[in-house]
């Protein structure tokens, strides 16, 4: 799965690697993302992209009560098409969530440690991530949720699962314009990244708190030996 990542890019830098045409004015490093919150995401229409912020965690247009529905911070890949919560939105609303790594933990000699996973080349990725609008009353959410993988051989001493990570900017693409590219477009590249092109290391304890959201976070941690 891939509950918590880090977004600690220059605007400036995002708006060229992802070819942005419309980014929002408020806009903070982040160093531990986690469910529930704001994250950065981009749509497009017409060929047109647009970053704006969506809450982490799908309340699908459908639900009745917001209460009473547990939101879906990941989506398995294999099995979008069949899932009630998502096999309108894989056709229609598709977006991009942009990070530069992600936390997921691992044992080591039988102590769960967090490890920070990033692209070797320390450039920004996007996951492939589905959106959609729910109302209740007045209030309006804009929510969304990750896709998930299997995980490469990399990833498999931490985790048995991954996010689909997008790399090129021809993937990116084919994902984000829903007026071209159907689903069925897409499905070659929802699978797991190739293993040479991450890496990670333990960082400390204090991203196990989601209320922490400090540099502090992405130091490696020197006491975990691997």
């Amino acid at each position: 799965m891939c509950g918590r990542y880090t977004l600690i890019v220059e605007p400036k830098q995002l708006i060229e690697e992802f070819l942005i045409d419309h980014f929002p004015e408020e806009f903070d490093l982040r160093y531990n993302i986690a469910p529930t919150q704001p994250v950065l995401g981009v749509v497009e229409r017409s060929g047109v992209r647009k970053a704006g912020y969506f809450q982490w965690g799908l309340i699908p247009s459908w639900v009745k009560d917001r209460k009473a529905w547990k939101p879906l911070i990941n989506a398995r890949a294999e099995t979008l098409q069949e899932k009630t919560s998502f096999k309108s939105l894989i056709h229609r609303r598709r977006a991009l969530l942009l990070a530069d790594s992600f936390y997921e933990w691992g044992l080591v000699n039988g102590v769960k440690v967090p490890f920070r996973i990033m692209r070797k080349d320390s450039r920004p990725f996007a996951f492939a991530a589905l959106w959609d609008r729910h109302v209740e009353g007045r209030d309006e959410k804009v929510t969304c949720t990750i896709l998930t993988t299997e995980a490469n051989e990399f990833m498999k001493s931490v985790h048995h699962r991954m996010p689909v990570i997008l790399i090129t900017e021809e993937e990116r693409k084919r994902w984000l314009d829903v007026e071209s590219y159907t689903f069925h477009d897409t499905t070659d590249f929802l699978q797991p990244l190739a293993n040479d092109m991450l890496i990670k290391y333990p960082v400390r304890p204090i991203v196990n708190s989601p209320k922490n959201d400090v540099p502090l976070c992405i130091e490696r941690d020197e006491s975990v030996k691997i």
